[in-house]
């Protein structure tokens, strides 16, 4: 699975700190201080490898596969406007946003068991 992180465009550390956070939110890693130089863009790499190395992107592609399964189950049950399948969706879109920041392809979501069609 291809792994990435969305490159920052030049600017300012607060920029590089507020996209961790934004990334990541609360769920930070502890990094270990000889793989931190004081730099927020360095360090949002390095907290990339740490998910990677726990298994937490693995993790987050079954995650999101499911939520897509239940989200075509809720369709099929109550319809695809209904105000469930709307619940459904807008629970998911935080998953896929951070599926993309990954690098987590439709390809990795089927092989975690996305029930999608294929065009």
């Amino acid at each position: 699975m291809a792994t990435t992180i969305t490159p920052l465009q030049p600017g300012t550390e607060a920029a590089a700190q507020a996209a961790a956070f934004a990334i990541f939110g609360n769920d930070i890693p502890p990094i270990d201080p000889d793989d931190y130089d004081g730099s927020w863009r360095t360090t949002l790499h390095v907290i990339a490898e740490e998910w990677v190395g726990e298994g937490r992107v693995e993790r987050h592609a079954a995650r999101t596969a499911t939520a897509i399964n239940d989200l075509l189950s809720t369709q099929k049950l109550f319809g695809e406007g209904s105000p469930e399948a709307r619940a459904a969706g807008a629970a998911l879109k935080p998953l896929i946003d951070k599926c993309r920041i990954y690098g987590i392809t439709t390809d990795d979501l089927r092989r975690h068991g996305a029930q999608l069609h294929t065009s």
